[in-house]
């Protein structure tokens, strides 16, 4: 009877040690991930360290507030993508007689009346 306690006892150490050499390489893998992501999205914000992790959680925050106020997912993308969006940091400020795409309003305070003087009754 002793030597199937030891015998099973020896399984056992066995069966720990190859859980933990188990778990030594997921924690491996996992920090390989993380290098990854991180590495990934450096490069598509163009920064590294403190700003990229101000610039994902600036992004995050925004993102955050307007699916509050009932944007979806899709309405934010496409305010990405609208011309009107200026993603580059650059100063259009030049280009702002240029035709856009979107009419003037001239003043117009409301989109649904055609009054050239927004004061008129």
């Amino acid at each position: 009877m002793r030597g199937n306690l030891n015998g099973n006892q020896a399984k056992i150490d066995n069966a720990d040690k190859a859980v933990r050499a188990a778990l030594e390489r997921k924690r491996k893998i996992i920090m390989q991930s993380k290098q990854i992501a991180y590495d990934i999205l450096s490069e598509l914000y163009g920064k590294d360290g403190q700003e990229l992790v101000d610039a994902v959680t600036t992004e995050h925050t925004l993102i955050s507030k307007l699916t509050a106020n009932g944007m979806n997912y899709a309405d934010i993308e496409g305010l990405v993508d609208s011309p009107a969006v200026n993603v580059s940091g650059e100063d259009n400020s030049a280009d702002d007689d240029a035709d856009n795409g979107f009419d003037d309003a001239d003043g117009q305070t409301s989109f649904f009346d055609e009054k050239s003087n927004p004061y008129a009754v």
